[in-house]
């Protein structure tokens, strides 16, 4: 199975987020950190909150870069509310 992670920005319901994916027989892991996330196969990016916030702590976390490496290479990457924005 291919790596899933569920990008940890400090912005989502991540609990119940992993929870439904485990209930469907999926096994992401949960990180923060722009190395993991730029080389994970799937990305599920959640979000809550306003938009202009999320950005400034990608940004600030070096998160922004690491996910447009991931779009760069054209792997499935699923936003959920403010992660659909982003």
């Amino acid at each position: 199975m291919s790596d899933l992670v569920v990008v940890d920005h400090g912005a989502g319901n991540l609990p119940n987020l992993v929870r439904a994916l485990e209930h469907i027989g999926q096994a992401p892991r949960v990180s923060g950190d722009p190395a993991i996330v730029a080389a994970a196969d799937r990305l599920i990016l959640p979000g809550v909150g306003a938009f202009g916030d999320c950005m400034a702590e990608l940004k600030r976390s070096g998160l922004d870069t690491a996910l447009r490496n991931f779009q760069e290479r054209e792997r499935p990457l699923l936003g959920i509310c403010v992660g659909m924005q982003v």
